[in-house]
């Protein structure tokens, strides 16, 4: 058997599902990470975000401003003596300092830091916006800005105002809801784009998993089509080790035992309309020969007791055969429906065989035939028989040697057997007309004769051997054939041994 290789085709379905979950997250997570990282980095290389440089509106004063602020805060909290949070916090606001903006810290409601009086840039920063201390605020507009930042932590609180009447926006007339609004508008285009490469990435990942999906299915689908077609020679091409691959082989395994099915069952009918055919001609011939010695008979033709007894004979004959052949259909018939019983027993082979010679020696010595008998079988081996019906298989075998016999030599039949390991053949030679080698599988069928005409059923119905071979397989055994033709046949079977 061909070893498939390992390849991904061969990942099970819920692998792929979860595998392009998964990727469907991780993929467009790590492109914006890149991207973020990329942004951050490009950002830190070309822009200087760690103070503030210009009183105008961009994107880039609002990261300084709010970069600024942060500083400022995380300074005041920390646990730096109050000299050394001083200094830090002067080196942070000179640089606003330098732009025109007014600085007020206080921590606990007293002055921390300041670039003047309180009130005085609490005015300036009112005249700009109304402006509360208790409130935080990021105001920026073309009359100025003012931020008010309130901090706190463990053991301090602190407020920070800043406020610059210089600052202005490139639109004459911007409030602080239009930066806002310009910020959300590039907040939002940075969304935007997140999403689009999430959607992108995802629908990527499911074409790949779809077309590794539905493809196969469509294949399956196809080979579905043409075997409701009636193309069972259809063979769906997908080699794969995963969920569809399986169903692909089990469907390419009913589709094969579907038509070796159909095949078997065009063979039977074959079968029947050839046993039909069969059993009309041979039972034509007999009731034809009857039929005719009768008219013979009723219109006197038959004038002497001699002829009377001759036609009489042939009538008689004529019926035999026909009730022989009944009698072997009536058999088949059981077979066939399974409504035929073995009376298995377990038997010393050879009594049975002790037995067969006794009335095959005497039967065969009347038809002027030799009848030799050996046996090679020990004494203490048994079979499982039923030996009314296995009787009728050797006598089948027997009388069908009888009718192929050579008519210009004397006929001459050998039983013999013997025993192997686990089985015991027993075989039945003639010299008869024998049968060539490439039609011994066919004498076993019905209604076969290695002579086809059909002009005499005494020479045989065809149902004889077929009926042998139906017995020696109810009994568990096999049955065969071999000779040449016109030096004669031997016809063995083989049955399995029994413990003592």
């Amino acid at each position: 058997m061909k070893k498939k290789k390992r390849s991904s085709k061969n990942l099970k379905i819920s692998t792929r599902i979860t595998l392009s979950t998964i990727f469907g997250i991780l993929v467009p997570l790590a492109v914006v990470f890149a991207l973020s990282s990329s942004f951050i980095n490009t950002m830190a290389t070309y822009f200087n975000v760690s103070t503030v440089t210009s009183n105008t509106y961009s994107v880039i004063n609002q990261l300084q401003w709010n970069q600024t602020v942060s500083l400022i805060s995380d300074e005041l909290v920390s646990s730096a003596d109050e000299e050394a949070k001083l200094k830090k916090v002067k080196s942070f606001v000179a640089p606003l300092e330098k732009l025109g903006s007014e600085i007020y810290i206080e921590q606990d409601s007293k002055v921390f830091y300041s670039t003047k009086k309180k009130n005085e840039i609490l005015s300036d920063a009112n005249g700009i916006v109304k402006t509360n201390l208790g409130k935080n605020l990021r105001y920026f507009s073309q009359n100025g800005m003012v931020i008010v930042s309130r901090i706190n932590s463990d053991e301090n609180s602190y407020v920070v105002l800043i406020a610059n009447d210089k600052y202005t926006v490139e639109n004459e007339g911007v409030t602080y809801s239009e930066p806002a609004s310009k910020i959300f508008s590039r907040t939002g285009f940075v969304i935007i784009l997140i999403a689009l490469i999430f959607i992108l990435s995802i629908v990527g990942l499911s074409f790949i998993t779809s077309s590794t999906i539905v493809k196969p299915l469509k294949k399956l689908a196809l080979g579905a089509d043409e075997i409701s077609r009636g193309n069972l020679d259809y063979v769906i091409d997908y080699d794969s080790t995963n969920e569809i691959g399986v169903t692909v082989d089990s469907f390419n395994e009913m589709t094969n035992r579907l038509r070796e099915s159909l095949d078997s069952l065009r063979e039977s009918e074959d079968s029947r309309r050839e046993m039909i055919a069969g059993v009309a001609h041979d039972l034509r011939t007999p009731l034809t020969s009857a039929k005719g010695y009768v008219e013979g008979l009723r219109d006197g033709i038959a004038d002497t007791p001699e002829k009377q007894e001759r036609y009489l004979k042939t009538i008689y004959d004529s019926t035999i055969s026909m009730e022989k052949l009944l009698d072997e259909l009536l058999t088949v018939s059981k077979i066939e429906t399974g409504n035929i019983s073995l009376d298995l027993q377990k038997i010393r082979i050879n009594d049975f065989l002790d037995d067969c010679v006794s009335y095959l020696s005497a039967d065969l010595e009347d038809k002027g035939f030799d009848f030799a008998f050996k046996n090679k079988c020990s004494d203490n081996v048994f079979v499982m028989l039923d030996s009314d019906q296995f009787e009728r298989v050797i006598k089948n075998i027997v009388s069908n040697s009888v009718k192929y016999a050579k008519k210009d030599v004397k006929g001459k039949i050998e039983l013999s057997a013997e025993d192997y390991n686990k089985t015991v053949i027993i075989s039945i030679s003639d010299n008869g007309i024998g049968v060539a080698p490439e039609k011994t599988p066919k004498l076993f069928d019905s209604f076969y004769r290695a002579d086809p005409s059909r002009s005499n059923t005494r020479e045989g119905s065809g149902l004889g051997l077929y009926v042998c071979k139906q017995l020696v397989e109810l009994h568990g055994g096999r049955i065969w054939a071999t000779g040449k033709e016109g030096i004669g046949l031997t016809i063995h079977i083989s049955l399995n041994k029994e413990l003592q």
